[in-house]
């Protein structure tokens, strides 16, 4: 059902690379896995866009990022500009973000990456 279903709408693939519709959960910083969200709630999902409200978790990387401990903030998440991938697949191709509330110190309110299409081929 994914499969068909991922064929015909505008998925999100992020860090797995696995096309994904309403996703529970994205990982933003895909090297070290030391920013993501949780807990998404989409309040939109079209062909050109999708938004959502989770939490945010980021880590202090105090002292450093593999002894530092995650802390949860309110995020936002949009997706946007879809793009015609792999087999015809359309994937978004920018992920933003925005703290709503309480944020990590020295770190702006908002955020955006581009996504590359994935090259993973979806199953027959």
């Amino acid at each position: 059902m994914l499969a068909l279903l991922a064929a015909t709408a505008t998925v999100f693939t992020g860090c797995t690379h696995q096309p994904s519709v309403r996703p529970a959960s994205v990982v933003f910083a895909c090297g070290d896995g030391n920013f993501y969200a949780t807990t998404l709630h989409w309040s939109n999902w079209s062909a050109t866009a999708a938004s959502a409200k989770g939490v945010g978790h980021a880590n202090d990387c105090r002292p450093y990022c593999a002894a530092g401990h995650f802390h949860a903030y309110p995020l936002a998440v949009r997706l946007s500009r879809p793009v015609q991938c792999v087999h015809g697949r359309t994937e978004f191709s920018r992920i933003a973000w925005t703290y709503t509330g309480g944020r990590p110190a020295h770190v702006p309110r908002t955020g955006d990456e581009m996504l590359p299409c994935s090259f993973l081929r979806l199953k027959p």
